[in-house]
């Protein structure tokens, strides 16, 4: 906080633009060996440190405005319970960042997004590349299904998410795109 303060900012500010960046996938290709473990510590414990010292005047707030509406705020309750059980899930179960042993997948993985699949198989790919990649495999799925693929959450947004069934439509679109450049 005190670097923030320094640099004439505020620790929501910058905590927001380092959301973004990782939103934006511009933190994709971080050597996670040079990062490791000790860069996920120190991430948990900043965001606990942050969470611990703020969510309880917030929440307190909150309470205070919505007291009289107990229906809205049970549905608020349970929406945040339900998103923090999902992603505990999700992080307890996906390194996000790389999937090391491209013989052991993640298990029980039924779709696949462009991000990660090009990670799996060991690819670099810039946002260009990205929006290609989505479009010949739309377009080939949907000529072999006669439909789009469903979208999925990811990172904050919707993205199209290729069942492991059609992971040839998307692993050869992938290796053709970045193999034009």
């Amino acid at each position: 906080m005190r670097r923030c303060q320094e640099q004439g900012t505020i620790a929501t500010a910058t905590l927001t633009r380092f959301i973004q960046l990782y939103l934006d996938g511009k933190l994709d290709n971080l050597d996670a060996d040079i990062i490791g473990d000790r860069f996920d510590k120190r991430i948990k414990e900043n965001v606990d440190e942050y969470l611990e010292k703020q969510l309880p005047s917030h929440l307190d707030k909150y309470l205070a405005t919505n007291q009289g509406n107990s229906r809205e705020l049970y549905s608020t309750v349970v929406a945040l319970s339900e998103k923090i059980g999902s992603l505990e899930a999700r992080l307890s179960t996906t390194n996000a960042r790389t999937y090391p042993n491209k013989t052991n997948p993640p298990k029980n993985r039924e779709f696949w997004f462009i991000q990660d699949r090009a990670r799996y198989l060991g690819v670099a790919i810039n946002a260009d590349q990205r929006l290609k990649i989505e479009m010949f495999a739309n377009a080939n799925y949907q000529e072999r299904h006669g439909q789009l693929p469903k979208r999925q959450p990811y990172r904050g947004t919707q993205a199209f998410a290729y069942p492991v069934a059609d992971l040839d439509i998307l692993d050869n679109t992938i290796r053709g795109v970045v193999k034009q450049g």
